[in-house]
């Protein structure tokens, strides 16, 4: 009976031990795994054609799918040049998830990097006065980052790229015109939109609300910005933030659900404004309220979230899955 016992018990240590070869392939399945977690989803950006009719944006023919496999996305449209070409910042990400700045040239297609850091990363880009490019610069194993802007460094005799506040981490931000002033989407519990004074030593902070929504965008007397803030239920209500006094006023709700839009100047004082409604593209200015344009699931586009207009107001970019 000893024996027998002990035979089984040896034959059941055999079976449940755990043998090196065994412990690598887990480890690695483990490792897959966090990296599928940490890898942005796939989505790319995709630009059409947009002309007016009776002071109404209608969206004409598909102009080019920008991305590659993976995370394409935050489509920022530049000031055209002289000969009048169409181009956008974007954020890309590479195979291991970390992302870089990228430059979209519409008309002829070409693509190049702005950033190539393959163990850190750089999004949120935007364009800001004299031409030099900022963004969020988030460090190799961090998490979110500070605000970097690109200026010119006489002493190297070329643009460097240096962090313009100390609050952070944040996701997002957006420059006053004179770059005295940055409003930043901090991260926490909650998330808060927080206004920096850069012009103060130390940098001064003014918490603006909670809870704010990933779009910020200047207004195009400079002197403001618009931004959104959910409420209980998730829904976003638009309002405008004054750079130097720091005070606030809510303007409208955005459609339920939706947190992204993107706002134009309409070169008579007015401004319009973009977002998306359950499958639909919507638009909205001082003479009429949210107003369907184009069903964006009859163009075959799902998870519409980001949307970009270039300054001309001919082109339009909407972020969907790839």
């Amino acid at each position: 009976m000893r024996s027998i016992l002990a035979l089984s018990l040896a034959a059941g240590l055999t079976a449940c031990s755990v043998t090196e070869e065994d412990r690598a392939e887990g480890e690695a399945a483990e490792a897959e795994t966090a990296q599928a977690d940490t890898t942005p989803p796939g989505t790319d950006i995709y630009t059409y054609a947009l002309s007016w009719e009776d002071e109404l944006p209608v969206l004409g023919e598909a102009i080019a799918v920008v991305g590659s496999p993976g995370y394409d996305n935050q489509p920022y449209f530049l000031e055209p040049d002289e000969a009048g070409s169409v181009a956008l910042l974007y954020t890309s990400a590479g195979d291991n998830g970390e992302t870089d700045i990228w430059y979209r040239e519409l008309t002829s297609g070409d693509s190049w990097p702005i950033t190539d850091t393959p163990d850190a990363s750089e999004y949120s880009p935007r364009q800001q006065r004299g031409g030099g490019y900022s963004y969020i610069y988030q460090p190799p194993g961090g998490y979110a980052g500070h605000a970097h802007l690109e200026e010119f460094d006489y002493e190297s005799n070329s643009r460097v790229s240096r962090p313009t506040h100390d609050l952070g981490p944040v996701g997002y931000y957006v420059f006053s015109d004179d770059l005295r002033h940055v409003a930043v989407f901090a991260l926490g519990e909650p998330n808060t939109l927080q206004l920096i004074n850069r012009t103060s030593e130390p940098e001064t902070v003014t918490h603006i609300a909670d809870n704010p929504g990933r779009t910020l965008t200047r207004a195009p007397y400079d002197l403001a910005t618009w931004f959104s803030v959910a409420d209980s239920e998730g829904n976003h209500t638009v309002s405008v933030l004054d750079f130097e006094s720091g005070r606030t006023e809510a303007l409208f709700a955005l459609p339920p659900g939706s947190q992204d839009f993107a706002a134009i100047n309409l070169g008579d004082g007015g401004i319009g404004f973009f977002s998306t409604d359950s499958g639909v593209l919507v638009y909205r200015d001082s003479r009429r309220d949210w107003t369907p344009i184009a069903d964006i699931d009859a163009l075959g586009l799902t998870g519409v979230t980001r949307i970009a207009v270039d300054y001309t107001h001919s082109v339009i970019a909407v972020v969907a899955e790839e």
